[in-house]
């Protein structure tokens, strides 16, 4: 057995490797930190929840407060007092929610991936991480244009936002994802945006001499095409205007609801771990960019499917494919953002109201869930459920995780890590 530390992460993370003539034949991943978020908000006031959740994560804070706020909507839905949602609220939402996505997909390609393919196949991969950083910080000051903040933003409440912004503002926010489209063109695709959305075979990406090219070069060179496989079969629960709900089986679509999501301990027999696994119907499914272009029928991920099913290739280009789908789909929201109606609608006061709520969205990783109970105004109980849960748990050798299914089998040590990182972890989500 062999223990490898997880380091560049949100927190803490280990595997454990059970070797058998030198490939992987087992792992277990254990997350030693405990966090107690979901405790500390038991018995505060319910609006607390919209400061406090956003700590949960340092990169993806931003798909926590949605979650929240819409899961405190639910509850007055439940308390019979349904709030109203205008266009430009539910718009401004949609638009930091997506940059947040792009400013976390641009950091794990260059500071992740790039970096974790390069000890694989060093002489195939210029590293360039201030690339990422670069590319990170202008969505995250476009999403600063209406959140105030990045990271840890509290601007949503119920029946809306906090900002109303100006003409001037969004001009500015407009500007930012120019640049950040030009950026991206120039130094990350070799192309232009709307060529790159139009590819229709994984060969497009082949003839590309920029950062993109090399990354698929050197994914196929690994081997990484034949390797990495899970279940086949995907999870999308959060509502947007960029991918639909759905379980996927393969490429059959299917009806999801949240309600069928559990979670169950976690098995880490060597070390203690705070982790828990989040299962559908008692079923693993793994979630992220891959599951949502399968969801969306996105049709070069389909086609990318049809070669390499659920292979750690088919995994990281699909999330660089909607890295470019959600640059272009923020610029179409800030162009038809209407800011001539109201930001917030007040709702009743939440010292009124007791009912139960969920709140789903779609994070960088995949569905996040809050759950929580209110009483008079009070939190009775909150419950998180993460991504990394759902793709990065820890299972018996007889029912493996989506992760621990993919590192499985004929795969070395080596690979193996590369194929965990494919799945993104955060431990700090995790643990919460």
């Amino acid at each position: 057995m062999t223990k490898q530390l997880i380091d560049q992460i949100e927190g803490e993370a280990s595997i454990r490797f059970d070797m058998k003539e030198n490939m992987v034949d087992f792992a277990t991943i254990a997350f030693p930190h405990f966090r107690g978020m979901e405790a500390i908000l038991e018995g505060k006031p319910a609006l607390d929840a919209l400061v406090v959740t956003p700590r949960v994560c340092g990169i993806c804070g931003h798909a926590h407060l949605m979650a929240s706020v819409r899961a405190m909507e639910s509850a007055y839905a439940d308390a019979n007092e349904p709030v109203q949602l205008t266009a430009k609220a539910d718009t401004i939402r949609e638009v930091t929610l997506v940059l947040e996505m792009i400013q976390n997909h641009f950091k794990w390609i260059y500071l992740v991936i790039m970096p974790e393919l390069a000890k694989l196949r060093p002489e195939k991969i210029a590293l360039t991480p201030l690339k990422g950083a670069y590319a990170a910080s202008l969505a995250s000051k476009a999403l600063a244009s209406f959140a105030g903040q990045w990271p840890h933003s509290s601007y949503m409440l119920p029946g809306g936002v906090s900002c109303d912004p100006t003409h001037l503002e969004r001009i500015k926010a407009q500007s930012l994802v120019d640049e950040l489209i030009s950026f991206f063109e120039k130094e990350c695709a070799g192309t232009a945006l709307d060529d790159f959305l139009a590819f229709d075979s994984c060969h497009d990406f082949n003839a590309l001499e920029s950062d993109i090219g090399e990354i698929e070069r050197a994914l196929t060179a690994a081997g990484m095409h034949k390797k990495g496989f899970a279940y086949d079969r995907f999870m999308v629960l959060g509502e947007h205007r960029f991918t639909n709900p759905a379980k996927v089986m393969q490429t059959r679509l299917l009806q999801a609801d949240e309600k069928h999501v559990k979670t169950h301990s976690a098995y880490s027999p060597s070390e203690k771990t705070f982790a828990k696994n989040a299962c559908y119907k008692d079923e693993f499914y793994e979630c992220g960019p891959l599951s949502r272009a399968m969801a969306s029928n996105v049709e070069l991920i389909k086609s990318m499917h049809r070669r390499f099913k659920d292979s750690a290739y088919s995994r990281v280009m699909a999330r660089i494919f909607e890295t470019a789908r959600l640059l272009d789909h923020a610029r179409d929201m800030l162009g038809s953002l209407a800011l001539n109606e109201d930001s917030l609608i007040p709702p009743k006061p939440i010292t009124g109201i007791s009912g139960c709520g969920v709140g789903v969205v779609e994070a960088p990783r995949g569905p996040l869930i809050h759950r929580v109970e209110i009483e008079e105004g009070i939190i009775k109980s909150y419950e998180i459920v993460t991504p990394t849960q759902w793709n990065i748990g820890s299972s018996v050798k007889e029912n493996p995780t989506p992760a621990q299914l993919a590192m499985m089998g004929n795969v070395t040590m080596e690979e193996a890590l590369f194929i965990f990182r494919t799945f993104d972890v955060c431990s700090v989500c995790t643990t919460h």
